[in-house]
């Protein structure tokens, strides 16, 4: 039988050597340097008279390469002998390159490179051995042995730059960054080993402000894993990156960090043993690369979002300390109304932000946060001048918020903000009184949830009106048609399929402007300690098949959702449940000339949850994140009127 010998194309080596990225080249040359188990790793760039990079030399003194071991260390592209090993040649370190590719990112650097290996040979005697390609023929190397006095083993790469190719960005700060980043964690686990670049050691230690371990658990189809998230934040410098890998010390795939966290210079190291090669291959696909490795990827991105924002809430609290202890905040003890506290928590944020543009100078700070003070309380819409004046903001920060001033006022601007952060506290609060073993069982579904609830109607949808509360079926008639410009008068009393009258807790409804259709939502509510069983479900259903069979209600342009909220159900109300339909457990398929009927079952842990995500980008930007004491107190001072009266006495006499 014939053979054919498949040959690697010179165009695919090209695309594996990226030529584009020289700084990836010296990652990887210096990866090799560290795998051969050299402990002193040098990089020198030369230079000609016009100070453009003509060479680049690294520099290792490790076990080298021998002359029995070129083929298969230079021979095979995609299938390096690491592959198929764990640790370096002598058990030193854990392997990094795996896949063989490695050496031709030096093709990145010039067209020429020359391998010098000084190792010693099966026979103990000491050879150098000389491996030369070229980018002409970059899927060939030529290679010679010749003898080698001395007992220092090493290899020296040289890769000659002789098409004079820019590589100015080996001399910026970017790649002494980049380099210090991605070596940070193999550098402070491993003391022997030392990389020095155009003469600097790479320090990490001396460049460190904060690093902080983070355990992040995520979970998949089938089960929860757990990664560990490493942050250091650099004292200097704009480089933000994320670096993920199976172990702590080799960290295969990078990816930038500024659309994470743009302001702290830092580097995230994600480390999870399920990485395998094949799920590193697919990380770039992000949140589309599929379970487990998207979960992992959101998971990871979350975390460290969430750090920072605590960072900044940190910051702006030591800023706001530091102003308070040298008299420079313009407020004089505790907020005594709400909204005072409120007009204090907006400058703070404010002033938290401008933090960078205000002076250090005692006087100028007192005058610069005194005028922004007034500004917010007494003229908002002319904060930007205020700050263009004294505090100096760089060009494009001016020109966003005077863009923003544009289109809306700082007023606005407040009352949004407040807002939001009002409706993250009731958010909670409402958490606290579903939930709270002591406070969650006097909380009844009528004299109480359901009466907050109709002023809260958001958490259902922004787009439905309270059309009636706590009326019968007949009524849900006369709002339908209404709804759809038909006489109410006459209108016949309607009751529940099983003949039965019957009740809704609330009725909402709201006409879309698209093809004239109404949408009708009614919300049955069950009190904390209500476990959902057959017979609540079978009340809605009933609901919901009245609308379906009452000629009444017979509307094609009609849809209705008929919504149970609990917070919990029975095994038997789970087993109803249509798979991967949002509790849904009733959908039949629309008749001509009938409305459209769907019911659901929800638990209010998913309802609540959902409403936090609709917030939580808006929250994460204003940094708010209220503790479980101030929603509680939130839904106490907002709903006094409507509360169980334990609950406002003891709001009273914690407040005496």
């Amino acid at each position: 039988m014939p053979e054919m010998v498949l040959a690697t194309s010179d165009d695919l080596v090209g695309r594996l050597a990226h030529e584009g990225d020289p700084v990836r080249a010296v990652v990887e040359l210096v990866w090799n340097s560290i795998d051969a188990e050299g402990t002193d790793v040098l990089v020198v760039l030369q230079r000609d008279s016009s100070e453009a990079i003509i060479a680049t030399k690294v520099i290792d003194d490790g076990h080298g390469v021998a002359a029995e071991e070129v083929e298969q260390t230079f021979g095979r592209i995609g299938d390096s002998w690491k592959k198929t090993s764990q640790r370096s040649k002598n058990g030193k370190r854990q392997l990094h390159g795996k896949l063989g590719e490695g050496r031709l990112r030096a093709f990145a650097l010039g067209s020429h490179v020359a391998w010098e290996s000084r190792c010693a040979n099966t026979a103990g005697v000491m050879q150098l051995v000389t491996i030369i390609g070229d980018r002409s023929d970059r899927h060939r190397v030529h290679w010679e042995v010749a003898p080698a006095p001395g007992e220092k083993s090493g290899t020296t790469v040289t890769i000659s730059n002789q098409e004079q190719r820019s590589l100015g960005v080996l001399q910026s700060d970017i790649a002494t960054m980049t380099l210090r980043s991605h070596f940070a964690p193999v550098l402070l686990n491993d003391p022997e080993l030392s990389i020095t670049y155009e003469g600097v050691p790479l320090d990490p230690q001396r460049e460190i402000l904060r690093d902080t371990p983070i355990e992040v658990e995520f979970e998949d189809k089938s089960a929860t894993h757990r990664c560990q998230v490493r942050i250091i934040e650099w004292r200097s410098g704009k480089h933000r990156a994320l670096y993920f890998g199976p172990d702590e010390h080799h960290f295969v795939y990078e990816e930038p960090g500024s659309d994470v966290e743009g302001q702290y210079p830092y580097s995230a190291y994600i480390t999870w043993d399920g990485l395998t090669s094949e799920r590193l291959d697919v990380l770039s696909l992000g949140d589309m690369a599929g379970s487990p490795v998207s979960d992992l990827w959101k998971a990871a991105r979350q975390a460290i979002r969430e750090y920072f924002v605590g960072r900044r809430r940190e910051r702006r609290r030591e800023q706001v300390d530091q102003w308070k202890s040298t008299g420079v905040y313009p407020y004089k003890g505790a907020p005594k109304t709400e909204p005072e506290r409120i007009e204090r928590a907006v400058f703070d944020v404010v002033s938290g932000t401008l933090v960078p543009h205000i002076s250090k100078r005692r006087d100028d700070a007192r005058l610069t946060l005194a005028l922004l003070r007034d500004a917010l309380r007494h003229e908002p819409d002319k904060l930007t001048t205020i700050i263009h004046e004294f505090v100096a903001l760089k060009p494009e920060d001016r020109d966003a918020l005077t863009s923003l001033l544009s289109e809306t006022t700082m007023s606005a601007i407040i009352r949004s903000a407040n807002l939001v952060t009002s409706r993250h506290k009731f958010l909670v609060g409402l958490e606290h009184l579903l939930f709270d073993p002591d406070d969650s069982s006097e909380v009844g579904e009528r004299d109480h949830l359901h009466k907050i609830l109709e002023r809260e109607l958001w958490i259902f949808g922004e787009g439905y009106h309270l059309m009636s509360s706590e009326r019968g079926l007949t009524e849900l008639v006369r709002t339908h048609l209404r709804l759809e410009g038909l006489p109410v008068k006459g209108v016949e009393p309607v009751k529940r399929w099983s003949g039965k009258t019957g009740r809704v807790d609330l009725h909402l409804a709201t006409r879309y402007r698209e093809h004239d259709r109404v949408r009708h939502l009614v919300v049955e509510l069950k009190a904390p300690d209500v476990t959902i069983k057959r017979a609540e479900l079978d009340q809605v259903e009933d609901y919901a098949n009245t609308v379906l069979a009452n000629p009444v209600f017979a509307s094609e342009q009609s849809h209705w959702d008929f919504v149970l909220v609990g917070t919990d159900l029975h095994e038997l109300v789970e087993n109803r449940l249509k798979p991967g339909e949002m509790g849904c457990f009733l959908d039949p398929e629309q008749k001509p000339g009938r409305p459209k009927v769907r019911a659901h079952v929800r638990r209010w842990r998913d309802l609540i949850d959902e409403n936090k995500r609709r917030l939580e980008f808006v929250t994460q930007a204003l940094e708010h994140d209220p503790s479980i004491s101030e929603g509680f107190d939130h839904v106490k001072r907002e709903y006094a009127d409507l509360l169980p009266p334990s609950f406002t006495q003891e709001g009273d006499a914690d407040a005496g």
